[in-house]
């Protein structure tokens, strides 16, 4: 189901195009709500703090958030089925900010095929990475302990985040942008 905040939309805003230089069309779906503890590292989860193409401890409003994924409408019929073309979260008392209206503030690197967004994302070792990658198996949408990922889209590369702020210049949404 579609919460009635998300609206379909095309991402010319972000003079973003598909393969062909077509405009992509999206479809939001939403996965469910996370309280990031005011602040989240943005990154590839196979990443240790001190790499260079993350972003860490990004301060954001205190509450819950809406995660949501957006899909290609031509292949967004069900959450397992197509490409995430952007993954993002909402703060459960705001809007949902439309693509013109987010700051572009970042970038991060992806190496493993996965992004999101983590509270105090922990360094693993190798054997704690190896138990994380059984865990997660080969889902494309992941939910749990203070986090919110997925698989990135195109793979492998350095993706845009944008931001939006309240009145008070908090951040109140965050997306990732898989093209």
């Amino acid at each position: 189901m579609i919460d009635d905040r998300f609206e379909t939309e095309d991402l010319e805003d972000l003079d973003t195009e598909e393969e062909e230089g077509e405009l992509v069309e999206l479809t939001a779906h939403p996965v469910g709500y996370q309280d990031f503890k005011g602040s989240v590292d943005i990154t590839d989860p196979c990443y240790k703090r001190d790499v260079w193409c993350r972003m860490n401890g990004v301060r954001i409003a205190e509450g819950r958030y809406l995660c949501a994924v957006w899909k290609n409408v031509s292949t967004a019929d069900r959450l397992d089925e197509g490409r995430i073309i952007l993954i993002g979260f909402y703060h459960a008392e705001s809007k949902v900010p439309g693509r013109g209206s987010m700051e572009k503030i970042g970038e991060i690197g992806v190496d493993a095929g996965l992004a999101g967004f983590f509270h105090d994302k922990p360094d693993f070792t190798d054997d704690e990475w190896g138990d994380f990658c059984d865990r997660i198996g080969c889902g494309n949408v992941f939910l749990e302990n203070n986090s919110f990922f997925t698989s990135s889209g195109y793979g492998d590369g350095c993706y845009p985040v944008y931001a939006a702020k309240d009145a008070a210049g908090e951040i109140v949404a965050l997306e990732i942008c898989f093209l």
